[in-house]
């Protein structure tokens, strides 16, 4: 019997390597004969594994082709978690990416030279610079570090130039209380901060040729982890702020934008104001619109 379940993975798994090879062959990342061999050890080594729904296990499969991420565990890149859907009432596989795999993916893909995910502690000393400055980091590792109160993330680009990125913890709570399942935040919080951010400040580093790799992985991702995207929030806010901007025969609605901007956090500002070319929305019209509704709306709000 256990001869026949093993013929039975096997065959499962060999169903997926014309179309595992042909998605492999765009990025030379990973290999058919070794992916194949670390996907089925994974199967037979975990028994919940074994009970998911056979499209699940093959799509997750070839996912570590769209991503060229390998399963070998001793990089810890990626892995194959089964999850139980309450609604199909059955296990299901998903690719489960760590924040290595993601810098992994980022660097492979050219979009940036390298990258470094930190957590901030409530007795550690920082100190954020800007978004294009690197921040200042003092701690005790050998001290108790009291409880997390945010997370940022460094990239240097191949041109020299520094991206930092941010979340506070509330932020932070937000994105894992959408997660759909809690259970990988409980179990791995600061793992789950550092990929949280860093998927977030993806979204401003250089694209290339290899970027979509990228967009992938943060697609497997967001499929299998679920979350609320801050990035996606800001660009709807600049949305938001752009609509109000007005045309040439219709004026901006000044005090519109003004409280739009005025609900936003230090951090969200920043981002939104930065040059376009570091990943920010506005001209420089529209932040003179911006600063002219700013200044229009505290002097509305003192006036009352």
């Amino acid at each position: 019997m256990e001869q026949n379940k093993q013929l039975t993975f096997e065959a499962v798994v060999h169903d997926v390597m014309p179309q595992f090879e042909r998605i492999a062959r765009a990025n030379n990342l990973v290999s058919w004969q070794e992916e194949s061999q670390f996907a089925l050890q994974a199967i037979h080594k975990n028994s919940f594994l074994a009970k998911c729904s056979v499209p699940s296990l093959q799509n997750a499969i070839i996912n570590v082709a769209s991503v060229g991420l390998t399963l070998n565990p001793a990089d810890g890149y990626a892995y194959l978690v089964p999850e139980y859907n309450k609604q199909t009432k059955s296990n299901e596989c998903q690719l489960r990416i760590s924040f290595k795999g993601l810098i992994k993916v980022a660097t492979d893909a050219g979009s940036i030279k390298w990258v470094k995910a930190e957590i901030v502690k409530e007795n550690d000393q920082f100190e954020y610079s800007g978004p294009c400055t690197m921040p200042t980091h003092k701690m005790n590792p050998f001290q108790p570090r009291g409880n997390t109160i945010g997370v940022y993330c460094i990239a240097k680009t191949h041109e020299g130039d520094i991206l930092v990125d941010l979340m506070d913890v509330a932020e932070l709570q937000k994105i894992q209380s959408c997660a759909k399942t809690q259970q990988v935040w409980t179990a791995w919080p600061d793992e789950m901060a550092k990929k949280a951010i860093i998927k977030r400040a993806s979204k401003q580093w250089p694209k290339t040729n290899q970027s979509e790799v990228l967009h992938k992985a943060i697609e497997v991702v967001n499929e299998t982890e679920g979350g609320y995207d801050p990035f996606l929030a800001l660009e709807n806010t600049a949305a938001e702020i752009l609509e109000l901007m007005g045309t040439e025969e219709q004026e901006p609605d000044l005090l519109g934008i003004g409280q739009i901007w005025s609900e936003l956090n230090d951090n969200e500002k920043s981002t939104l104001w930065t040059a376009k070319t570091k990943g920010g929305w506005f001209t420089t019209a529209e932040k003179e619109v911006i600063r002219a509704a700013t200044m229009a709306f505290h002097k509305a709000n003192e006036e009352k």
